[in-house]
C-alpha cells in the first residue's frame, strides 16, 4: 500500500504493527488521547506517536477473571507489554502537561485581567488626586481674587477719604490697617510659634517621604509626589503643589536623629 501510494486510516491494537509504522517513510503514527484515570475517551488526535490499548486497565474494568488478565500478562512479550505500557505512561504524562498548561494560561490571563484593573484603578486615583489639587488651586484663586477686589475697593474709598478728610493721619492710620493687618499678623505668628515648639528646621535635600514646612503659611505636611521643581505636599487630607524653594525640610523634635 505505501508503494502504491495509497491513501487510507489503519486502526489497530497490534503493538508490532505500530512499530513498523515508526519506522516505515510514508506511514504516521497517531493516537487518539485517553484518560487511563477514569477509563474515558478524550476525542482528541495526537500525530507522531502510537498509543497504548489500555488492554489489562480496560479488561479490570469490564470485570474480567483477574486470573485469566494475570496469565495473559505473562504470556504477552515481556517487550511488548514494556513497550506498551511506556506508550501509556507517555500519553498520560502528555496529557497532564496539557492540563497544567491550559491552567497556566487561564491563570495568566486572569494575571492580566488584574493588571489591567488595577492599572485603571491606580489611573482613576490618580485623576481624582489631580481633580481635587485643581479644585483647592481653584479656590486660592478666586479667594485671591475676591480679596484682590476688596482690597482695590477699600484704597480707592481712601483717596476718596485722602481729598475729604483733613484730619491726614486718620486716613494713613486705616491705610496702615488695611496693609498691614494687625489680626493676620497675629495669626501667622501664633501659627509659627506653634510649628517652631513641634518642630525643628533640616539642612538637606527634600525627598519624598520628608515632612516639609512651607515658609509662608508655616503649616507642615508630607512630601507624596516631586515634580521637577515642585512638590505634592499632602497637608491633611488634601494634597497641594508647592515650589521647593517654598518648602523647608523639618523633623519632629524628639524624634531620632535623621539618617
Amino acid at each position: 500500500m505505501v508503494r502504491k501510494q495509497s491513501f487510507g486510516i489503519v486502526t489497530t491494537h497490534y503493538l508490532n504493527l505500530k512499530v513498523m509504522a515508526s519506522k516505515t517513510p510514508g506511514i504516521l503514527n497517531g493516537a487518539m488521547a485517553f484518560d487511563e484515570k477514569n477509563l474515558l475517551p478524550l476525542y482528541k488526535l495526537n500525530i507522531g506517536k502510537p498509543g497504548s490499548s489500555y488492554t489489562f486497565a480496560i479488561a479490570e474494568r469490564i470485570g474480567l477473571d483477574k486470573q485469566l488478565i494475570n496469565r495473559a500478562r505473562k504470556l504477552v512479550d515481556e517487550d511488548h507489554f514494556r513497550l506498551d505500557k511506556l506508550l501509556n505512561r507517555t500519553e498520560q504524562d502528555l496529557h497532564n502537561l496539557e492540563k497544567k498548561e491550559k491552567d497556566l494560561h487561564q491563570l495568566m490571563q486572569e494575571n492580566e485581567k488584574l493588571k489591567k484593573e488595577m492599572k485603571l484603578a491606580m489611573d482613576r486615583e490618580k485623576h481624582n488626586q489631580q481633580v481635587e489639587l485643581l479644585k483647592h488651586q481653584n479656590k486660592i484663586a478666586e479667594e485671591k481674587l475676591v480679596y484682590l477686589k476688596e482690597m482695590e475697593r477699600k484704597l480707592k474709598q481712601m483717596v476718596i477719604d485722602w481729598k475729604k478728610e483733613n484730619d491726614k493721619n486718620k486716613v494713613i492710620k486705616n491705610i496702615s490697617a488695611l496693609l498691614f493687618n494687625k489680626q493676620d499678623k497675629k495669626a501667622t505668628g501664633k501659627m509659627q510659634k506653634q510649628v517652631e515648639a513641634k518642630f525643628v528646621e533640616l539642612p538637606g535635600e527634600i525627598k519624598v517621604g520628608e515632612k516639609v514646612k512651607m515658609k509662608k503659611n508655616h503649616q507642615v505636611g508630607q512630601v507624596i509626589e516631586l515634580r521637577g521643581k515642585k512638590a505634592v505636599v499632602k497637608i491633611g487630607l488634601l494634597p497641594m503643589q508647592v515650589n521647593l524653594t517654598d518648602l523647608v525640610l523639618v523633623k519632629a523634635k524628639g524624634d531620632s536623629a535623621k539618617k
